[in-house]
């Protein structure tokens, strides 16, 4: 081998051929399917074949091995490489890449599409040769490439930064609990993504991002490792706890556990991070609350200090209630709104005539109580907060729905 080509170090350009190449194969390496079709073998053949190509041009490129065409295929990089290097010997898997370049013209030019049984592993198989010749000509390994350059987001990095410290620490179980909170972090910044849950493996979920090329048995096995990650709209607060009756204990904070998660996590934000920003529903509560407004004096908010619950069961009490607040005609109160229709068309069925009472909630207020619905009446109006102001000005009020 060149002294030259030996010591130097391969470029970042290079590199990220070569992050580019392995992502292209790693979306399809080792894809669980009991009889593939041709349409999906054909898929396969073309990925492996592009990455290849990234592959050998960085390396040719990296060894001052160029072909002097201007127009270069895969196949007119092997020449040179070896005039350069070792004269008496083919590259690596020149063999295999002629056939598949044969089979990849054969699928773009004639629509000849490929055996799927011969060619089920070509991914695999490409991927071998690809390591073959970064650890020949590049003295470094395909395998421990460092994927996370890849990664658009600086915050998101810096997190992903940290986890992989802790794992250098043994701090598996910490490990854990920072990519939780980065996953949580990648899916609330996507629109498309913010339904995901982080710490529950849902079929729905890994089905989801299938579609996007993470691999959903692994995902699902992903999550069962992470714990629980929720946000409160209430104290604005994220929290992240473990189920320790199922998989939060220290038999499964372990460092193969924790090198599984990483790996998991690189290839979700990967696949996910160039997808197109998809509108998705707000829930009302976000957004909206209730405008509760006195149609005479003195309306009473209600607390039923032992709980009240009637026809549709569990205890009922009709011991008077406590008053915790009035409002004067005309005098209004945020919060939410709530209401037992059942219970209420209930009793009207038995010929009683029921006052129907609105559950009211006001943390701000801290009032928690029930008022006599045909004394007030209500507006849903937008929130007095920072989403509203920044994301979604100038909402109507709307119309109270029961």
């Amino acid at each position: 081998m060149n002294k030259h080509t030996e010591n130097k170090l391969p470029d970042s350009d290079a590199v990220n051929r070569l992050l580019l190449a392995k992502d292209f194969l790693d979306r399809i390496r080792n894809t669980p399917s009991a009889a593939p079709d041709r349409y999906t073998i054909a898929q396969y053949v073309i990925m492996s074949h592009n990455a290849a190509e990234l592959a050998i041009a960085a390396i040719a490129q990296h060894l001052d091995a160029m072909p002097p065409s201007n127009k270069i295929y895969l196949m007119d990089y092997f020449g040179p490489i070896k005039a350069k290097m070792h004269k008496d010997e083919n590259v690596t898997g020149k063999d295999f890449f002629s056939q598949l370049n044969h089979v990849r013209n054969g699928i773009k030019h004639n629509g000849t599409f490929p055996d799927p049984k011969q060619w089920s592993r070509v991914a695999e198989k490409t991927y071998g040769h690809i390591s073959d010749w970064c650890k020949r000509y590049l003295n470094l390994s395909f395998d421990e490439l460092d994927e996370s350059k890849m990664i658009y987001d600086t915050g998101v990095k810096r997190q992903y930064d940290i986890a992989k410290t802790l794992l250098g620490e043994r701090k598996y179980e910490d490990v854990l609990r920072a990519l939780a909170l980065a996953l949580h972090s990648v899916f609330h910044k996507k629109g498309s993504l913010r339904q995901l849950v982080v710490g529950k493996a849902r079929a729905e979920d890994a089905i989801k991002l299938s579609a996007f090329g993470v691999h959903a048995n692994d995902y699902l096995a992903f999550q069962e490792f992470l714990p629980l990650v929720s946000y409160s709209s209430l104290n604005d607060e994220i929290q992240c706890y473990w189920d320790q009756k199922k998989y939060g204990h220290a038999a499964n904070w372990r460092q193969d556990v924790a090198e599984f998660c990483l790996r998991m996590f690189l290839s979700v934000v990967l696949r996910t991070q160039d997808i197109d920003v998809a509108p998705f529903p707000v829930n009302f509560d976000i957004v909206y609350e209730h405008k509760v407004t006195a149609l005479t004096d003195d309306v009473e908010i209600l607390a039923f200090q032992g709980g009240r619950m009637g026809l549709m069961g569990g205890l009922y009490q009709d011991s008077k209630p406590k008053v915790i607040h009035v409002l004067k005609k005309g005098e209004s109160i945020r919060g939410t709104v709530s209401e037992d229709s059942n219970e209420y068309t209930a009793r009207c069925l038995l010929g009683e005539k029921p006052m129907q009472m609105l559950q009211f909630t006001c943390f701000e207020k801290g009032i928690f109580g029930e008022i006599e619905k045909s004394k007030v009446s209500v507006v849903c109006v937008p929130k007095d907060d920072d989403i509203v102001r920044d994301y979604f000005q100038n909402l109507p009020d709307l119309e109270y729905q029961s």
